[in-house]
């Protein structure tokens, strides 16, 4: 479920680079990609804030479903769900393993750069961004 979430939902924003353009960050609750500076169809990510936001995402999930499954109704997952969510993860995965398997892609351990958020909201992967 937290790669599911991870994936497909996240939170933009469209920020003012300090001494560089207009950009787009991704992530929540920090921001953990941008566009890369130095070619296109390139990303920089951040690897501490993905580490972060993954464990996040891992600590709210585990929370909630232990609280069903504790104290409203146990939680009993089928063959075809089980399935299904086996199939999205791995999808998933592969569309970022694919993604991020570009080797003009920058990874760095901490952002670097100052920003000032001009907007934000949420966006699913399906979605287009909109300045």
């Amino acid at each position: 479920m937290t790669i599911i979430f991870l994936g497909m939902i996240t939170h933009w924003r469209y920020v003012s680079v300090e001494d560089g353009t207009n950009e787009f960050l991704y992530g929540f609750p920090l921001a953990f990609m941008c566009r890369g500076w130095h070619t296109s169809l390139s990303f920089q990510i951040f690897v501490s804030e993905l580490v972060f936001n993954f464990l996040v995402y891992f600590t709210f999930l585990l929370t909630v479903i232990w609280l069903v499954d504790s104290y409203l109704k146990p939680i009993i997952v089928h063959k075809y769900l089980k399935f299904g969510l086996y199939s999205i993860a791995i999808l998933t995965m592969s569309f970022y393993g694919f993604l991020f398997s570009n080797p003009n892609n920058v990874f760095k351990i901490k952002r670097d750069f100052n920003y000032s958020e001009i907007r934000s909201g949420v966006k699913f992967f399906w979605q287009k961004d909109k300045r």
